[in-house]
């Protein structure tokens, strides 16, 4: 799989969703290290240096969008639906995490992901994204919430891995499949998307 490195620059935060993706997806050791050598810190410092607050804010959601379409594409080589895929992926990782006491940026919060995700699949769900984004915010901080959106990016590189597995292709074909159906997804936020880096 290709390497993500620091130093990516494009010309909107949807070019970071796959490096991000990629990039925790990197079998390098995280305990003990400074967090911003890990991998996908990088990746997520490089878009904040580029696009600052504004581009956090849009790649949460172009991550969460992506996150949603790679369960999308899980379950349709499962008998659970994406909902029932969510909350299992979840849990998993809770279970795993208590159980080999690992502990990496975004875990704190890896248990918003069902809420931030859910309303991709039913508009009318409570809480919204905006809700689940401004409560992580408001009880853990701005830090807290990049870790948010680097769990968004474990998720989804979790679920590229097992999808890999089920269907016996390579990661990268799994991974480029999923950018190429999550297009017309970050097409359509860049029409509701009126932050200056869209007219540059």
């Amino acid at each position: 799989m290709a390497v993500p490195t620091a130093g990516l620059s494009y010309d909107k935060p949807t070019g970071y969703v796959l490096p991000m993706i990629r990039a925790g997806m990197i079998e390098t050791p995280r305990e003990g290290r400074p967090r911003n050598e890990a991998p996908e810190i990088a990746v997520l410092s490089d878009c904040f240096k580029q696009f600052e607050h504004e581009g956090l804010q849009r790649l949460v959601m172009d991550l969460a969008c992506t996150a949603a379409e790679a369960t999308i594409m899980f379950s349709e080589h499962s008998p659970l639906s994406p909902l029932e895929l969510l909350q299992q992926f979840s849990a998993q990782h809770a279970v795993d995490m208590a159980t080999d006491r690992t502990l990496k940026d975004g875990d704190v919060v890896w248990g918003y992901i069902p809420s931030m995700v859910r309303p991709i699949f039913e508009p009318e769900a409570r809480p919204g994204m905006a809700e689940v984004l401004f409560e992580i915010d408001r009880k853990y901080g701005f830090h807290t919430s990049m870790d948010f959106l680097v769990a968004l990016a474990y998720y989804s590189g979790a679920v590229a891995r097992r999808l890999s597995e089920a269907t016996s292709r390579s990661t990268d074909e799994v991974l480029q499949e999923l950018e190429k159906r999550a297009e017309p997804i970050w097409a359509g936020l860049d029409a509701f998307d009126t932050r200056d880096y869209m007219t540059m």
